[in-house]
């Protein structure tokens, strides 16, 4: 079994909905074993279906569209379409949550809800307000193993759509066509709209009609300009998207001037008060650090060493130091104002033993307005060109405030630390062959309005070992201190 690959796929639906063969469940378990990426995945589909299963996504209720607003309410409760190929009824929603307990922790299919209350925009019913058509549907489960849904079936304001396996593309009345990759949770909202929840769409909107289609998540809004792009929402909530062709407006709560992304452009948007954004970008391959948007290495940042204000450390795991050619700097090359001088520095880089994950600490040395965050590196073997991986970025970032810093042996989360971002090149630029992994990376981490928070301390949770050449921070060195 590979990765990525239809096998994988049809392995894990079948793992969660309990029907995978023993030979299959062994190539799987021997692949997760063996492929950081693929266990990736495998833990993003299991906890999107487990999320399906829960009764913790609200199932069974519609949600009225603020036309003005960013955002749902919860109002109606839905009931199924009548002329819709069910073979049965649902019932109410406390019991559609009772029967979610009862399904497997991947358990979760596709399942339709209607609104019968009026359409927020048109006042008509909304079992009127046909927007969209079933177009194509590929290997797709349903919620309720009875229903038949066919291409050409209609598809209506408020139906909400869960898709545990498979591909259903869909075609609205606009023209926009949108393929949903299971396991998603998504609503259609207008003709021109849809809402989120969580998994992964794919938008074409190239016909002028469907200039202006929206996918709506929590945390922000994407608006398209004549494009296509695809958008992905974790459980908790963390947004991503990923332009292919044209512009593509992100609209945050609050922020006057939305953010543009245009083709061959990525942009994660965390869950959260700051709407932490981050974005991560290949560099040109030169000692210059070129990228398209993000700042080269600077000396005029706050953690450069050159001020004598802040520090870096190893807290967890062992950098990789050894005699001879091919061992890790120190921690402070990071700080240095530089990234490396060539594609193969291993002595101008900061990188953890091979096989293993660590943590880098960094003191600012007191209390700071951040307001970006960015880090780099860059790797490729000298003789052989697919040997990129030591330039991957994979890591959680963390902040305290404190001047006392907690146990650092227990998990920040638990300890008083405020996640900030998470940050995965790979899944960033869909890595799926070795040729495909920048050899050079930096990712930059902002918020919408500003300020990210006001810590002393930063904690980069770094799996693997990847040649990092620099950490820069930009902000405010005259915080007013928080409590942590």
């Amino acid at each position: 079994m590979k990765f990525p690959s239809s096998e994988f796929d049809n392995a894990v639906a079948l793992l969660c909905h309990g029907t995978i063969t023993n030979e299959a469940s062994a190539e799987l378990h021997e692949l997760l074993r063996t492929d950081a990426e693929a266990r990736d995945e495998y833990l993003w589909r299991v906890e999107v279906h487990g999320e399906l299963a829960s009764g913790r996504l609200d199932f069974g209720h519609a949600s009225n569209f603020e036309p003005d607003g960013f955002g749902w309410e919860s109002t109606a409760t839905l009931v199924p379409d009548a002329s819709s190929k069910r073979r049965r009824s649902y019932p109410a929603p406390p019991v559609v949550v009772a029967m979610l307990a009862l399904v497997t922790v991947c358990g979760g299919l596709w399942m339709w809800h209607e609104s019968q209350t009026a359409s927020v925009e048109t006042g008509l019913p909304a079992k009127a307000l046909a927007v969209a058509t079933i177009a194509e549907l590929h290997d797709c489960r349903w919620m309720d193993p009875a229903a038949e849904v066919s291409s050409g079936d209609a598809v209506r304001v408020a139906q909400r759509i869960e898709l545990s396996s498979g591909i259903a593309e869909v075609l609205f009345n606009t023209g926009a066509r949108l393929k949903i990759v299971g396991p998603t949770i998504i609503e259609p909202r207008t003709d021109n709209s849809v809402f989120l929840t969580l998994g992964e769409v794919h938008l074409d909107a190239g016909t002028p009609e469907s200039k202006g289609f929206t996918v709506v998540t929590p945390t922000s809004k994407f608006v398209d300009i004549s494009t296509a792009f695809t958008a992905r929402v974790s459980p908790d909530g963390l947004s991503r998207l990923k332009v292919s062709e044209g512009e593509v407006d992100v609209v945050l709560e609050g922020v006057e001037r939305s953010p543009r992304l245009r083709a061959g452009e990525t942009l994660y948007v965390e869950p959260g008060e700051r709407q932490v954004m981050t974005r991560i970008e290949e560099g040109d391959g030169t000692d210059a650090f070129h990228f398209p948007t993000i700042q080269s290495p600077s000396h005029e940042d706050l953690a450069d060493q050159a001020l004598g204000h802040a520090s870096v450390r190893v807290v967890r795991g062992q950098l990789n130091f050894k005699p001879g050619r091919g061992t890790s700097g120190p921690p402070d090359v990071l700080i240095d104002g530089a990234g490396q001088s060539h594609q193969d520095a291993p002595g101008e880089s900061a990188f953890f033993q091979d096989h293993t994950s660590g943590g880098l600490l960094m003191d600012l040395g007191s209390v700071v307005a951040i307001s970006r965050i960015n880090s780099y590196s860059w790797h490729q073997h000298e003789t052989n060109e697919s040997h990129r991986h030591r330039a991957r970025q994979r890591f959680t970032l963390y902040g305290y405030s404190g001047d006392q810093l907690p146990d650092l042996t227990r998990p920040p989360r638990e300890s008083g630390w405020t996640r900030i971002a998470r940050v995965n090149s790979d899944r960033f630029f869909e890595v799926t062959t070795p040729l495909d992994r920048p050899a050079q990376q930096a990712s930059s981490i902002t918020a919408a309005q500003g300020e990210i928070g006001q810590f002393r301390y930063l904690l980069w949770e770094v799996s693997g070992n990847t040649f990092f050449g620099e950490l820069d921070v930009f902000g405010s060195p005259h915080a007013t201190q928080e409590t942590p």
